[in-house]
C-alpha cells in the first residue's frame, strides 16, 4: 500500500456550527480506518454501513466535544450487527484513566458492536503494518494524547489539545513528521492567556522545529475567520493548509497531495 487517504470529519470546538463539526479525522489505510476523535456531527459525514467496518476509533481525552458522537456510532454498530450487515465489532481505544465517568459510560453500553482497548504513554497497537502510539504532553486541563501513526514510509502527527508547558517534548514527538494535523484554538491577536491551547502561531512553530513536511491547521473557534490562521501560520511555516470538512489529503510516501472529495 503506497498511500494514506485523510479526510477532515470535523475542524472547529467547541461546539459544531453551520456544515462545520467538532473534531474528527479519518484515516484510510488500505482496508483499515482510523477515525482519531468522535466530536459533535461527524457521523453525518460517514457512509453506513460501510464506515463501520475494520473501524478503529481513538478518543484523545474525555472532553465532550472531542467524543460526543461516539454513542451514535457504538448504536449504529449494534443496529447493523443485528441486521446481519457488520460481522466484524468496530474497535474503540480510550484513555485508561476515566475522567467524569465518561470512560464507564462509554465501556459499559451494551447497545453496542464493539471492543476497547486501552492508550497511555506505554501502547503501541498494530494495524496492518501501522503502529500507533500516543503520549499525554501534559499540558492539558486533562490527561490528553497526542498520537502518532507511522510505518517505514509514512508518519502522521495528531495534536488535538495541548498548551506550550512542554513544547520541546511535543518537537521531539513530532520530529521528521510527513504530516501534522494540529490544534489552532487561538489567534495571537486574541491575546490569549491560555497555557492549555495552542495559538496559529505556536502550530507553525511547532511544524518548523520538528521539521515536518506539512501543517494542517484545526480545531479553530467557529466564529473566527479561518484566513487568519492561515496568515498567521505562513509566518513561520509556509507549507501550512486549512482542514476542511470533506477535504481530503493523499499522502504518498513523503508527498501530499490535497483533494475535494
Amino acid at each position: 500500500m503506497n498511500e494514506i487517504t485523510i479526510i477532515p470529519l470535523g475542524t472547529i470546538s467547541p461546539y459544531p456550527k453551520d456544515d462545520m463539526n467538532c473534531p474528527g479525522y479519518m484515516i484510510q489505510y488500505g482496508n483499515e480506518k482510523i477515525l482519531l476523535d468522535c466530536g459533535n456531527g461527524i457521523t453525518s459525514m460517514l457512509n453506513f454501513p460501510g464506515d463501520l467496518e475494520k473501524l478503529h476509533i481513538f478518543l484523545t481525552h474525555y472532553h465532550k466535544d472531542h467524543f460526543s458522537d461516539i454513542g451514535a456510532l457504538q448504536y449504529a454498530s449494534y443496529v447493523y450487527h443485528n441486521l446481519g450487515l457488520l460481522n466484524e465489532k468496530i474497535k474503540i481505544y480510550l484513555p485508561k484513566k476515566d475522567f467524569c465517568y465518561n470512560r464507564k459510560s462509554i465501556v459499559s453500553n451494551n447497545e453496542a458492536y464493539s471492543e476497547y482497548y486501552d492508550i497511555d504513554n506505554n501502547a503501541h497497537h498494530k494495524i496492518n503494518n501501522l503502529t500507533v502510539s500516543f503520549e499525554d504532553n501534559q499540558s492539558h486541563t486533562i490527561e490528553t494524547y497526542m498520537v502518532k501513526i507511522e510505518n517505514k514510509d509514512f508518519k502522521i502527527i495528531y495534536i488535538s489539545d495541548v498548551g506550550t508547558t512542554n513544547f520541546d517534548k511535543m518537537v521531539s514527538f513530532c520530529e521528521n513528521a510527513n504530516l501534522i494535523i494540529c490544534e489552532s484554538s487561538f489567534l495571537k491577536k486574541h491575546n490569549s492567556q491560555s497555557k492549555t491551547h495552542l495559538t496559529a502561531y505556536d502550530a507553525s512553530l511547532l511544524a518548523k522545529f520538528s521539521r515536518a513536511d506539512k501543517l494542517l491547521l484545526t480545531h479553530f473557534w467557529p466564529e473566527e475567520d479561518k484566513q487568519l490562521y492561515l496568515e498567521e501560520a505562513k509566518q513561520n511555516f509556509e507549507n501550512t493548509a486549512l482542514a476542511e470538512e470533506g477535504k481530503k489529503l493523499v499522502l504518498t510516501k513523503r508527498h501530499v497531495r490535497q483533494d475535494d472529495i
